[in-house]
């Protein structure tokens, strides 16, 4: 008991208490998602980009496999003690994550020529929405200060970054761990900026993906019933 008293009370934020109950906000710990040290070689492979056949398509003008591996490296290389391994050019055995599973000879070669102990890999899909409209709002005239309706132009950007990510062991070529992540988000601006766009997608799932790997935090509220 005395042992489960000093967890809660390290573990309790500022409280708010009403009568008979007191709300409890914690901050819980979640383990990494990949069994691991803390101390691997880890190389990134490329993914694979959907609907690149997309011509037109603004997403198309983001070179989403640079930007992604840029900023994989730099929050795993800023919030762990991974060890990041160069890949040489490579060409992926497949454009699904069932092809990607199944090509167990190619992650083990991919591993033997970087050292690595796992190899991250999988499927990107980074889509961007221009939309247009009207809808009603109100409005106060000025001159007779009535109420009155009319139809506004609406202009949106959505930018949907959905990611299939696979883990390998690079001594077996088995896949070790498979997760998919995705965010949606809009702005009130039409062709707001791409790269931007791709960003503030990017910056939501940050914990999670570092999460793969190590330790985060999360936070939850309880509530003590004191009378």
């Amino acid at each position: 008991m005395k042992r489960v008293a000093a967890v809660t009370a390290f573990l309790l934020l500022p409280i708010v208490t009403f009568a008979g109950v007191t709300e409890v906000k914690l901050k819980l710990p979640l383990k990494p998602k990949l069994s691991i040290g803390g101390g691997e070689k880890i190389a990134i492979a490329p993914f694979v980009i959907a609907n690149r056949e997309k011509k037109n398509d603004r997403a198309s003008k983001v070179d989403v496999q640079a930007e992604f591996q840029r900023y994989l490296k730099k929050q795993l290389t800023k919030s762990t003690k991974l060890r990041l391994v160069d890949v040489p050019q490579t060409r992926l055995p497949g454009t699904t994550m069932k092809a990607l599973e199944a090509s167990r000879d190619y992650w083990r070669n991919l591993g033997s020529q970087t050292g690595a102990d796992f190899i991250v890999s999988g499927v990107i899909d980074f889509d961007v929405n221009d939309k247009s409209g009207y809808k009603t709002e109100e409005y106060v005239s000025p001159a007779d200060g009535r109420t009155y309706y009319r139809q506004v132009l609406i202009e949106t950007t959505g930018f949907v970054f959905d990611i299939d990510i696979g883990v390998f062991n690079a001594d077996t070529g088995e896949k070790v761990l498979e997760d998919n992540f995705r965010d949606f988000k809009e702005f009130d601006q039409r062709n707001y900026d791409e790269v931007l766009g791709l960003f503030e997608n990017l910056r939501s799932m940050e914990t999670q993906l570092v999460g793969i790997f190590v330790p985060q935090e999360t936070s939850a509220t309880r509530y003590v019933f004191t009378e």
